[in-house]
């Protein structure tokens, strides 16, 4: 599968911090609150949607920190590929392995 990093880690970053700034704090504000006249089954839904909310902004830290030093690998990899390129030819990362070694065979 081929995806395209570059759009989808603000996407995803915006939506991570939309989740830690205000849907966190908000259930629990609405788990914890006191002075709210809660349910019993309220309660116990609130405290298990906070346990999901607590899972995505974990989970959502480690795919930003993942795909992010994907991309800073990607950038300096591409540096050197372009240092490596000679002019007129066009090499791709995927098939540069296979072509270096049929060039060494013949």
């Amino acid at each position: 599968m081929i995806t395209n990093y570059y759009f989808t880690v603000p996407e995803l970053a915006g939506s991570w911090l939309l989740t830690l700034l205000i849907q966190f704090p908000l259930i629990l504000l609405l788990t914890f609150n006191d002075d709210a006249v809660l349910l019993p089954l309220e309660r116990a839904v609130h405290i298990i949607e906070a346990l999901f909310v607590l899972f995505e902004v974990v989970c959502g830290y480690f795919a930003i920190r993942t795909m992010v030093n994907y991309q800073v690998t990607k950038f300096h990899l591409r540096q050197f590929t372009d240092l490596e390129q000679l002019p007129g030819e066009e090499v791709h990362w995927h098939d540069g392995y296979d072509s270096y070694h049929q060039n060494l065979l013949t």
